[in-house]
């Protein structure tokens, strides 16, 4: 699912956009990759789209160690922040990543 502003408004209140804004280059990257490595496992041609990489990420950010130790000293322990999280990279990320395939 695409972010919805509700969850982009909780995200502020935890401080997770500000998390987020630390390291927008990391992030570009993580969502980059992401999106690379399920394009070489898809089937051939198939289109790549953002919920795709949005579940992909959900396994990514579900063991990456400064998003755990931000979301353990917050006390964010609910599932739906890493999905939420994820879907707020995808957003901030996807025209930069499309652009760049247009580019070259």
């Amino acid at each position: 699912m695409a972010l919805t502003l509700e969850a982009e408004q909780s995200m502020r209140d935890v401080g997770l956009i500000g998390f987020y804004e630390e390291d927008q280059d990391g992030w570009l990257a993580t969502v980059r990759d992401t999106k690379a490595f399920l394009k070489a496992k898809f089937p051939p041609n198939s289109p790549i789209r953002r919920d795709d990489v949005s579940k992909g990420l959900v396994t990514v950010l579900e063991v990456h160690e400064d998003f755990k130790d931000y979301r353990n000293e917050k006390k964010l322990r609910a599932k739906y922040w890493i999905k939420h999280f994820a879907d707020l990279l995808v957003d901030r990320a996807w025209d930069t990543i499309e652009q760049e395939e247009v580019n070259g």
